[in-house]
């Protein structure tokens, strides 16, 4: 037998507290100078798989072209007709004309007939910058302000580069928007749940500590990684709650124990071994859960499981050693200023959820046939969902960008912005030679007799009215004699032995005719030529391919391990299959409202965002493990508690009826801070950001207040003895982990 090591840990925490307190006050000084700059590193949005051929594809242009990594669109309106009115396009001259003098590639609308709307009264210029590193906020400020607006032309710019300023923007602001919504809601449910003002305030002094923690150092690992601007939300939205609940809990027990033990340093040793012991395996199971994500070589999930994980560790960290530090040194002081209303509130609450578990164990069967029933309902739109990848609509319509692209959908193609690219590449031979230019000619002709495509531009189709033979004779000679949009497109396009065909689909980038002509694209051949495809729905294939690919694996990782960790927390055969099915059932329903309300659109006028017609597939895989984790932390608190009391009577009713009561208000309570701080993240204006706070809020609603209080009880009353059956064989060879707080020993 060796001594409790939770119960060892209370206390040596109580010996060291103030060492660990001052300590923890310098980790927080020495992170807060990376607080401000922690979102400089997050440069993606992270759609892609750096594995697959099209982002290979992608890397290979932007280190071949000059001109292909920093592109820019910049759109201009007017109430008369471009053709009808020759001065507009002078006008679009003179805005771009100091832009004329950097080292850029400027395609203007009057080069490119294809650049100006049907209608006449939009076009657009494409502005290359030369080079292939990321512009600096900065020189991205700087470029814009070197744009002229035009006197009679409204002006919008768009491009790449903005997208990401944009997302990158807009992000910070839904940070700082959800804390302010946030933090006001969390002290308010705490000061209900605690009835004192200093235990109301401790888990909000320990969400700061956890916040800056995350931030600096997502900060330093974001100098050696590349992440995902989404990260920083889901992470700080993941850590944030966790510490609120293990604080719930944690502090729970301690009022508990203090008030029947006298003496400080043994409350604590016991708080740790019971709640801090839960809350340690709890934050075991979401690790672990997260760390699914990086089986996927997709950046956003990458990312999120790397913030995730971090969130988690510095929540369990702070919970398990500062936060114990904080109550030693507080002590019975934990319940200063209490509000008279709490105690009452508290006999009348117990009196509610006596009755509500007495009534559920006495008619176990009719309670688990309801509650699946309903989950079974809720879920059911979930079979119609259509799974893909966001676009430009995570951003809200106000923004310039937005407008920007909303305007090429509605006013050019709904393809102008994705693009099939393919780069053709010579073998051993100058791809402007004769017999390359003759093969590539051939080549786009054919495909673009395909009805699956809209239209080809490449340095063969440029010139509709040139036959193969002028091609060849075009190129033959010096290039310095060409017209200037001929040599702004070969710059653009081409370099030595390769150039870039790009098709339009005449079809959705998510349609099946647009999948099948990649498809046909990729096999197709061009003599004595290599093709490599890329372009966005390129792209989107090959994410989908490889998540499809991998989340089986991801599945096996989370319930094989998430069962291992149940079954050495609770010594059952058959508690931790009944945790799974009841995660499995939770995310389901949540699924399906999630389907309901961002695929479908309802309630979007009152959300305030606009329906894709689809769900992120990244957004599924990451609520999948953030909800296995979460929901593990509701299930090792109650079944401990339940446990701790199985281990004292022996009788499994009696522990189902007392582990509910003691802890269901806790349950709910972290429940209600942690649906609070989601609902703040519904009011972002990134869709991305608005789906996770929604799914997660939705979700724990219906695990803490369907399915641990209902749902498990009744459960557990049908198992009977059954709940705790173990083979001795396996009961020999596991370790013991007990949650008896008078059983300071264990295996």
């Amino acid at each position: 037998m060796k001594q409790n090591t939770f119960y060892s840990l209370g206390k040596l925490i109580y010996r060291l507290r103030f060492a660990i307190l001052i300590l923890t006050i310098i980790l927080v000084v020495l992170c807060i100078p990376f607080v401000p700059k922690a979102l400089s590193h997050f440069s993606e949005t992270g759609f892609t798989d750096p594995s697959s051929e099209s982002a290979k594809a992608d890397k290979f242009l932007k280190d071949s072209l000059n001109y292909q990594h920093n592109r820019f669109i910049v759109l201009y309106k007017s109430n008369s007709s471009f053709d009808s009115h020759p001065n507009l396009y002078k006008e679009i001259h003179y805005s771009l004309e100091r832009i004329n003098k950097l080292p850029t590639l400027i395609i203007y609308p009057d080069d490119n007939k294809q650049q100006v709307s049907k209608d006449g009264h939009t076009a657009y210029a494409i502005v290359a910058l030369k080079g292939n590193q990321d512009l600096t906020e900065k020189e991205l400020t700087n470029f814009k302000n070197t744009i002229k607006k035009p006197p009679n032309l409204k002006m919008l710019i768009g491009g790449q580069p903005i997208f990401m300023e944009a997302t990158k923007a807009q992000t910070q602001k839904d940070l700082i928007k959800a804390e302010y919504i946030a933090t006001p809601i969390a002290v308010i449910t705490l000061l209900a749940v605690f009835g004192s003002v200093v235990a109301a305030i401790v888990p909000m002094i320990l969400d700061g500590i956890c916040a800056v923690f995350i931030l600096g150092i997502l900060f330093c690992v974001g100098d050696h990684i590349n992440l995902s601007v989404f990260t920083l939300n889901i992470a700080l939205l993941l850590g944030l709650c966790l510490s609120l609940d293990y604080a719930l809990f944690i502090i729970s027990r301690f009022r508990d124990e203090i008030s029947q033990e006298n003496n400080v340093e043994e409350a604590l040793a016991i708080t740790l071994a019971t709640a801090g012991k839960a809350v340690f395996f709890s934050g075991l199971a979401v690790l672990i859960s997260l760390a699914a994500l990086l089986l996927f070589p997709i950046n956003i999930l990458f990312s999120v499981g790397v913030g995730g994980i971090t969130a988690v560790s510095i929540a369990v960290l702070i919970s398990i050693i500062v936060l114990p530090a904080i109550l030693a040194i507080l002590k019975q002081h934990i319940n200063f200023i209490s509000l008279r209303f709490s105690k009452n509130n508290n006999h009348s609450e117990s009196r509610v959820w006596k009755s509500i578990i007495n009534n559920v164990v006495s008619r176990p069967w009719a309670y688990l046939i309801f509650i699946f029933i309903l989950l079974l309902f809720l879920g059911l739109p979930f079979l119609t969902v259509e799974l893909g990848i966001s676009d430009y609509h995570i951003l809200p319509k106000k923004l310039e960008i937005r407008k920007v692209f909303d305007i090429l959908t509605s006013k050019f193609s709904e393809n102008q912005l994705t693009p099939i690219s393919i780069i053709v590449k010579a073998d051993n031979s100058p791809i402007l030679s004769k017999n390359n230019i003759s093969h590539l000619y051939q080549y786009t002709n054919k495909l673009r007799r395909d009805p699956r495509v809209e239209h080809i531009d490449s340095i063969v189709n440029s010139e509709p009215q040139l036959t193969r033979q002028q091609y060849e004779l075009l190129y033959s000679g010096n290039n310095n004699r060409l017209p200037d949009s001929l040599k702004k497109l070969l710059t653009l396009t081409t370099h030595k032995d390769f150039t870039v065909v790009t098709v339009f689909s005449a079809y959705p980038s998510d349609a099946k005719q647009t999948k099948d002509l990649i498809a046909k694209i990729r096999k197709s051949e061009i003599n004595n030529m290599t093709i490599q495809v890329t372009g966005t729905p390129v792209n989107t294939m090959d994410v989908l391919d490889k998540i499809s690919a991998i989340f089986p694996y991801a599945l096996s990782w989370v319930i094989v391990l998430t069962y291992l960790i149940l079954l050495l927390l609770l010594r059952s055969l058959f508690l931790p299959i009944k945790a799974i099915i009841v995660n499995v059932l939770s995310l389901f329903a949540s699924y399906g409202v999630l389907v309901f309300i961002i695929q479908d659109g309802h309630l979007s006028h009152l959300l305030h965002f606009q329906a894709q017609g689809l769900i992120d597939i990244s957004l599924i895989i990451i609520i999948f493990c953030a909800l296995f984790g979460f929901s593990m932390d509701y299930e090792v608190f109650l079944l401990s508690r339940i446990k701790e009391r199985y281990e004292q009577t022996g009788n499994t009713n009696r522990s189902i009826c007392y582990g509910i009561i003691h802890s269901s208000k806790i349950i709910t309570s972290a429940a209600m801070i942690v649906i609070f701080i989601c609902f703040s993240f519904i009011a972002a204006d990134i869709l991305m950001v608005k789906a996770f706070g929604l799914g997660i809020a939705i979700a724990i609603f219906i695990d803490a207040f369907l399915l641990r209080t209902l749902f498990v009880p009744a459960f557990m009353a049908i198992l009977g003895k059954w709940n705790w059956y173990l083979p001795k064989w396996l009961d020999n060879i596991l370790p013991r982990i007990s949650f008896n707080p008078k059983d300071k020993h264990e295996d």
